[in-house]
């Protein structure tokens, strides 16, 4: 009998479901629920430390994806707001169009005005937030304001789309219907573009010996197509005087315009307005100048506004003319602009744009061929800014 009672408290401790097992087994879930719970929190830390759940992915326990990152910010949210120096940044408009604001400037919210800011109008939200429709402004640090011009498919408040091309165009001269002559992807061919009534053509180089060309084409090409965009300049150049590159260009209103400058020496002080590993300025090429014309006719009131003339007969300051659409002023009045595009006319190789108060026969998508040392009182310069 006591040989059964030994045998009998032998399997109740010993036994596979004895008590020593069982303990054994309870310590092992518990181990291993301690283990999972520290998991758990380690986890936790990470995501508070550095935004993620980690190499996972998901939620500890599998239950929910990740939390979503960091939102890209609407224009609205970056509306009034100090620059940020450090870096661009990219951004959305109210309807998902991408725009890069760079390092150093800030997006002027609807109705800022003032001596050198000439008034900045979003109307296409019902409450003004900043639309890429309406032509984004942003500032620098002094109030030098650019006026952000897109290209790519731009998505509009009904939900239709309406894609701009960057290209060289030509526009009719009744109508003002575009030809896009040469897309900016093909850019490295050497393609003629010649306006209506004209005897001799137009190009835009890579390089030139003649005129200036465009600063780095490739770049701005390429860039511009990624950014969905590039800035346009919205005043005509002021801040100096005469055929100088010492002075450091502005694009402010209510300037005196900076007249009597050579195509060469234009490019030079379009270059040198700023110095930045974020981005470049250059003077406008006719990528820039001619896109601009697209974009504007498509979200102005004025669908030819490439036919516009000059609504001013003397010189005037920047930004007081009148001629104003997408926040830009003057591309068609004041003076003739100064660009990098060559040209293969008699009078020489560099080429002017846009209207002027002192000629008759300029509007805003004219194309004039004038030499290396023309300088003269209705000719100014404009220029553009695109992201590295």
């Amino acid at each position: 009998m006591l040989l059964i009672l030994a045998g009998v408290t032998i399997t109740v401790v010993l036994g596979e479901g004895g008590i020593i097992n069982t303990a054994l087994k309870a310590k092992n879930e518990t181990e291993k629920a301690a283990q999972n719970e520290q998991d758990q929190l380690n986890e936790f830390n990470n995501y508070i430390a550095n935004g993620s759940w980690g190499p996972g992915e998901n939620k500890p326990g599998g239950e929910t994806p990740n939390p979503p990152g960091p939102q890209t910010p609407t224009l609205d949210d970056l509306a009034g707001k100090p620059a940020d120096d450090s870096k661009n940044i990219e951004a959305e408009d109210e309807y998902g169009n991408k725009v890069v604001v760079p390092a150093g400037f800030r997006v002027l919210p609807h109705g800022t005005q003032s001596e050198e800011i000439e008034e900045v109008v979003y109307n296409t939200d019902p409450d003004h937030k900043p639309c890429v429709q309406d032509g984004i402004v942003i500032a620098d640090s002094e109030d030098n304001q650019f006026v952000w011009i897109p290209v790519g498919d731009i998505k509009n408040k009904d939900g239709s789309t309406t894609t701009i091309t960057l290209g060289r165009y030509t526009f009719n001269r009744s109508n003002g219907t575009p030809t896009l002559v040469q897309n900016a992807d093909d850019y490295e061919q050497v393609i003629n573009l010649r306006p209506s009534g004209y005897s001799y053509d137009f190009q835009e180089l890579t390089s030139s010996s003649t005129n200036t060309p465009a600063r780095n084409l490739s770049t701005f090409v390429s860039k511009t197509n990624s950014s969905g965009g590039y800035y346009l300049a919205r005043y005509e150049a002021s801040g100096g005087s005469g055929n100088t590159t010492t002075s450091k260009a502005k694009s402010k209103a209510n300037k005196v315009v900076w007249i009597k400058i050579t195509q060469p020496n234009a490019a030079v002080v379009a270059r040198n307005m700023y110095s930045s590993s974020y981005f470049e300025s250059d003077l406008v090429n006719s990528y820039m100048w001619d896109t601009a014309i697209m974009f504007i006719q498509n979200y102005s009131e004025n669908s030819n506004y490439a036919n516009k003339e000059s609504v001013n007969s003397s010189l005037s300051n920047t930004g007081k003319t009148g001629d104003k659409v997408c926040n830009i002023h003057d591309m068609a009045s004041n003076v003739t602009e100064w660009s990098a595009e060559h040209t293969t006319g008699n009078v020489g190789p560099c080429a002017l744009r846009g209207g002027s108060c002192g000629y008759t026969g300029g509007f805003t998508a004219y194309r004039g061929d004038y030499d290396t040392t023309f300088s003269v009182s209705d000719t100014s310069f404009r220029f553009g800014l695109y992201l590295k």
